[in-house]
């Protein structure tokens, strides 16, 4: 039988399984601090706990499930890749990246996406299932027992956090709890395509992450061709949901927009996305382009992106271009899963 694996048990579960041996509640919370804290993958090394229990937690859990398949370290910056096996043979993508003395993990959701954006490797590599609490908190633990522990959190790797929210949720809390990795909620953001119901109740859930919303354009018709989603939950229903997320939780929403060349960098764009941008007090974090080669999309060249930043600057708007890390070693989500797992060629915002 496979044991079961150590990330997927939350606090009250691991302080009702030492009562069930007789022991007392407080070893749960010793256990998470030699995981969480100390970052050890080896029950015989939790010296404050007596032999026996060591040698029960060694009969009954795991120190996770996920096998380093492919690791990756960018030549031009500090960007790291790793692709992760799942038990089922599938693969996720984890990203390592350092700006100055600021690290920042980012980490998957789900294995692949179901929502099939054009500009997106991973739909077209295709989705197989959502991620455990244990398996998303596996990819921090694999990260910093690698390399150094994260300033921030990003769910901005491979699927759509708000359509596994119960184990996102899970994983939030265990990310934040002392006992945890202990990290505030404003080191995490979660982003989205925009599930509408997901937002509310990501806002409702008292864990005041940051929201980042993957607009990538400014109306429904150009949304649609590049989002299929949005369709379901079009920007009428999808503005007032952030908005609602704003006033719940005080934390300010972020704006991702993919910069696609011959496609919505027009300044009819910048001006309706200045409008979006002020009517939700959000900044706007202006994406470079990997190409997908499905896609048949275009990178727009460097001086162009800089205009259309500058222009939403004119109107007002707080406007950064965010190069992409690691694009010699295919850091962007959904590319190593392609070519390694699935033997494609593809990148993704």
């Amino acid at each position: 039988m496979l044991k079961k694996n150590i990330f997927d048990v939350g606090t009250d579960e691991l302080k009702a399984y030492f009562q069930g041996l007789g022991e007392h509640a407080f070893r749960a919370d010793q256990v998470l601090t030699w995981i969480f804290k100390h970052r050890v993958d080896d029950f015989q090394r939790m010296s404050n706990l007596p032999l026996p229990v060591r040698r029960r937690l060694e009969a009954d859990f795991t120190f996770g499930h996920l096998k380093l398949l492919s690791r990756q370290q960018s030549g031009k910056d500090y960007t790291t890749k790793f692709l992760l096996g799942l038990t089922d043979g599938d693969g996720i993508e984890a990203v390592f990246m350092r700006d100055r003395d600021r690290v920042t993990y980012c980490i998957s959701s789900q294995a692949g996406c179901p929502l099939a954006c054009s500009f997106c490797a991973t739909g077209y590599s295709g989705y197989s299932r959502n991620l455990t609490a244990g398996e998303i908190l596996e990819q921090v633990q694999v990260l910093a027992r690698t390399l150094d522990p994260p300033h921030n959190v990003v769910y901005m790797g491979m699927g759509e956090p708000l359509l596994n929210l119960g184990q996102v949720a899970e994983s939030l809390q265990r990310l934040t709890d002392p006992t945890g990795f202990g990290l505030s909620p404003r080191r995490i953001t979660v982003s989205t395509a925009g599930i509408v119901p997901g937002i509310h109740r990501l806002a409702e859930a008292k864990r005041p992450v940051n929201l980042a919303l993957s607009l990538h354009a400014p109306n429904n018709d150009l949304r649609q061709e590049l989002m299929p989603i949005n369709r379901q939950y079009p920007l009428e229903l999808v503005i007032p949901a952030l908005k609602h997320y704003l006033r719940v939780t005080s934390r300010i929403i972020t704006l991702e927009y993919i910069m696609i060349a011959d496609c919505n960098m027009e300044s009819e764009h910048a001006e309706q996305l200045a409008r979006i941008a002020r009517d939700t007090a959000a900044k706007v974090n202006l994406l470079t382009y990997n190409p997908v080669q499905e896609s048949g999309l275009v990178a727009a060249d460097a001086a162009r992106e800089n205009v259309f930043r500058d222009r939403l600057r004119a109107l007002g708007i707080s406007a950064t271009i965010r190069y992409r890390r690691g694009r010699d070693i295919q850091a962007a989500c959904g590319q190593l899963r392609g070519t390694v797992l699935h033997n494609k060629d593809g990148a993704q915002e």
